[in-house]
C-alpha cells in the first residue's frame, strides 16, 4: 500500500524531493543511498496534498508550483501533472523574511487537518521556512487532529514541546525531527571529521563551520534572530560528537543570490597530537542543498511509515538520531546510523 505524504511548504527541498520520487520511480538507482528502507522503495511513496502560503504557488498543480519563484532548485526530472493542487497553508506568528511584501494566502489548522483526513495522509512533512516556529507547531497539531505522523524538517524545536510530544505518544503517532541533517552537508561533515580526530587520539581544542549559500532558506537564515537560533542547533549537534568541552561555532554567515540552491561550507579545526604538536585542518565543501537532503528525507519517511504502521513509536528516537540535528537524544553519527540500519535498512 502506497505511503501517502502531504507537504507543508513547497520550496526548494520539496521541489528536489518530489523530483527524486519521480527519478527513482522505475529501476534507476544511481545516487540512491538505500534502495529499500523498511521494505519500501521510493515508488511506494506518493504526495497526495500540499500546502503553502505564497500566492504564487497556491491553487497551482504541484508539478508547476515546485518550480515557481522564489524556488531556485535545479530541474533534475520532468514532473507530469499530479492532480494535487497546492492549498493555502498555515501562517501564524512571524512571516519568513523572503515572503515580506509578497501576497500571502493562509488557512486554519482545522481546515488543514480536514484536508489531511480527506486525502488520507499518512505523514505530514514540515518543510516550511526557518523561523516560522508557531506555524510549525500548528502544522503538528493539524497532523495530530488528522491522525497522521509528523516529520519536522525545520529548525523549529517542535519535539521540545513536551505537551505536544506527549499527545503524539498517547495517540501512538510518530513525531519525528527536528531540523533535517543532509546526507553530506556541513553538520554531518563537521561531526564526522571531529569524530575521526577523536578516534585517532587528537585533542581537539577549536573548530568552526561557516556556511554561505543562495535560495530562500539561506536568505531567511541570515535574519539575526533565526541565524542565532540555527547556530545554536548546529553548534549543539556538532559538540555532541566530542566527549569534552571545546570551542566551536557552526552557522550560516551570508546569502549570495546567484548561488541558487548551492551552498559552500568552510571548516577549520585545531588540535594537538604527540607532545602537544599542533594539528590544523582547513576544508572547503560545496553541495546542492535540496539534493543533499533528498536521500536522508527519503529514508526518514520510509522508516516513519514503518513506525506508524507498527505503532512502535519508540523507534522514532532512532529515526530522529539518524536524520536530524536536534533529536530528543543526540548520538554520535556512526552509532546513530548503525541503530537506524539495524531497524530499517534491508541488507
Amino acid at each position: 500500500m502506497p505511503v501517502k505524504l502531504a507537504l507543508a511548504g513547497v520550496g526548494n527541498c520539496a521541489s528536489v524531493f518530489v523530483q527524486g520520487l519521480r527519478f527513482y520511480s522505475g529501476k534507476e538507482t544511481k545516487g540512491l543511498w538505500h534502495p529499500v528502507v523498511a521494505g519500501l522503495a521510493p515508488k511506494d511513496l506518493s504526495v497526495v496534498a500540499a500546502f503553502d502560503v505564497d500566492s504564487r504557488k497556491v491553487g497551482r498543480d504541484l508539478s508547476k508550483a515546485l518550480f515557481e519563484a522564489p524556488n531556485v532548485a535545479r530541474r533534475y526530472a520532468d514532473i507530469p501533472p499530479s492532480g494535487v493542487k497546492v492549498s493555502p497553508g498555515i501562517l501564524k506568528g512571524q512571516v519568513a523574511p523572503h515572503l515580506e511584501g509578497e501576497k500571502l494566502s493562509s488557512s486554519t489548522r482545522k481546515t488543514v487537518a480536514g484536508e489531511l483526513e480527506k486525502s488520507r495522509t499518512d505523514i505530514l512533512v514540515n518543510l516550511i521556512s526557518s523561523g516560522s516556529d508557531a506555524s510549525s507547531e500548528e502544522y503538528a497539531r493539524a497532523a495530530l487532529e488528522a491522525g497522521c505522523a509528523f516529520v519536522n524538517c525545520t529548525p523549529s524545536l517542535v519535539l521540545k514541546n513536551r505537551v505536544l510530544a506527549a499527545q503524539f505518544g498517547r495517540a501512538k503517532l510518530p513525531l519525528v525531527g527536528d531540523d533535517l541533517m543532509s546526507q553530506f552537508g556541513g553538520t554531518v561533515f563537521h561531526k564526522g571529521l571531529l569524530g575521526l580526530m577523536i578516534r585517532r587520539g587528537v585533542k581537539v581544542s577549536k573548530s568552526y563551520q561557516l556556511d554561505v549559500g543562495g535560495g530562500s532558506e539561506t536568505l531567511n537564515t541570515i535574519d539575526e534572530g533565526i541565524k542565532m537560533a540555527k547556530r545554536e542547533v548546529k553548534t549543539t549537534s556538532v559538540s555532541s560528537e566530542v566527549p569534552y568541552k571545546f570551542e566551536t561555532v557552526a552557522g550560516t554567515t551570508d546569502f549570495v543570490d546567484y548561488m541558487g540552491n548551492d551552498r559552500t561550507s568552510y571548516f577549520w579545526f585545531e588540535g594537538a597530537g604527540f607532545m602537544n604538536s599542533g594539528i590544523s585542518v582547513d576544508v572547503y565543501l560545496r553541495s546542492a542543498d535540496g539534493a543533499n537532503a533528498g536521500n536522508v528525507l527519503l529514508d526518514v519517511l520510509r522508516a516513519t511509515s514503518s513506525s506508524a504502521r507498527s505503532k512502535e513509536t519508540a523507534k522514532a528516537q532512532e529515526i530522529c538520531a539518524y536524520g536530524f540535528k536536534s533529536p530528543p537524544k543526540h548520538e554520535k553519527f556512526d552509532v546513530a546510523y548503525e541503530m537506524f540500519a539495524k531497524s530499517f535498512v534491508s541488507r
